[in-house]
């Protein structure tokens, strides 16, 4: 990547949260060779680890960090409901904007974000992660070449444990009711895939939640028990999704499965054909085909260009959430380098805050809801197929 677009310096990023993302961020930027002028998050004692660990600044505080004229870009890896305060924040301050998942807690949020990036000029990205597998590619491009005949049913999934005793505590299960947890935090990484691979935009939503636990525990401090709370937010969900009049999915989002670890799948069924990406298994995809015995590809060589130039190693060399992550920063600086170069924006976190949005109210209301009822007066999104991140 060259930015001869930038005058005087290559860009350089500024972290904002000091999490698990955050560093998963760092170790991208940092095999990418980009530099990173600093981190900041709401615990100072967590920036000073975070900063010595990878040799960066500490910023005091976030106005210190935006408004220092050697950051360019920056990384929100803070927590979900502070990103739209940060977000506009950074765009405010003359920022390019690479945000993780989810944009908003609710479509408002992220249109608002989306609106003002629209306007500033700057480049403006969001992190999913998924869309950087190579065999994810794989599968958009057997969907899209029509490899599956006419698409008519997609099955999704993306179940985790982590959640499962009502004594395990994060900062997501304060989240209201309106705002939803599992179906904002992992829910949006599913819609984002179907939507990726198949480029159909949601059109409508039938949605069912639900909670493992209505009380859970939160740290009070070493040696004292735990302080019980009352849970809002969800922790399964399930979806009956229509993408037009044809093709129906449906899918299931859940935090509190024993035994599922980070267990993300897609099945695209066509007239012709099915196909299924798990992420627990990133180098394989099965495949199905009427009369013919059923296929699993694994990752090489011989698969479509987009997923050979998501490869960062030959076959036989396992690959997976790094490399992926490191693929769409890869993709987002390139774009900033005046490269044409696909990635995912606001207006594809704005796309799944809309379903999501969708599910919340159709779960309260006990109805189907459109998608177009959420913005009657806005105008539709650009298609997936588009490619996203040309040179604004």
């Amino acid at each position: 990547m060259s930015y001869a677009s930038f005058t005087t310096q290559p860009p350089r990023a500024l972290i904002l949260g000091a999490g698990f993302t955050a560093g998963a961020h760092l170790e991208a930027l940092r095999r990418l060779g980009i530099p990173v002028a600093g981190v900041v998050a709401s615990d100072p004692s967590r920036t000073e680890v975070v900063a010595q660990r990878y040799g960066v600044r500490a910023y005091p505080d976030t106005w210190t960090a935006l408004h220092d004229p050697a950051v360019t870009v920056v990384h929100d890896c803070a927590p979900s409901d502070v990103h739209v305060e940060l977000n506009l924040a950074a765009l405010k301050a003359g920022k390019h904007v690479f945000s993780e998942k989810p944009l908003g807690v609710t479509a408002h949020e992220s249109r608002r974000q989306l609106d003002y990036a629209r306007v500033s000029g700057l480049r403006h990205g969001v992190h999913f992660t998924y869309r950087g597998y190579p065999m994810v590619r794989e599968l958009r491009h057997r969907v899209r070449s029509g490899e599956l005949g006419e698409m008519r049913y997609l099955r999704g999934h993306y179940l985790q444990d982590w959640l499962l005793s009502p004594r395990n505590y994060n900062w997501r299960l304060e989240a209201s009711a309106e705002e939803t947890r599992a179906l904002g935090d992992i829910g949006s990484h599913l819609l984002d895939l179907a939507r990726f691979v198949t480029g159909l935009e949601a059109t409508g939503v039938l949605a069912r939640l639900s909670r493992m636990h209505s009380t859970r525990y939160r740290p009070a401090g070493p040696g004292t028990p735990q302080v019980p709370f009352e849970v809002e937010a969800e922790d399964q969900a399930t979806l009956l999704v229509e993408y037009g009049p044809d093709v129906t999915a449906t899918f299931e989002v859940a935090q509190v499965y024993a035994g599922h670890r980070n267990d993300l799948s897609l099945e695209v069924i066509g007239t012709r054909g099915s196909a299924r990406w798990q992420q627990e298994a990133p180098e394989q995809l099965w495949l199905a085909h009427a009369g013919h015995p059923d296929a699993v590809l694994h990752k090489s060589g011989l698969l479509c260009a987009d997923a050979i130039e998501h490869m960062h190693y030959p076959a036989g060399h396992p690959e997976g959430y790094a490399d992926a992550l490191t693929n769409g920063i890869r993709a987002y600086y390139a774009a900033l380098a005046g490269e044409d170069s696909r990635y995912p924006t606001f207006e594809d976190g704005h796309a799944a805050a809309l379903t999501v949005t969708a599910a919340a109210r159709s779960h309260a209301e006990r109805r189907w809801v459109a998608i177009s009822d959420l913005e009657p007066n806005s105008p539709p999104l650009p298609s997936p197929s588009i490619p996203q991140g040309a040179p604004l």
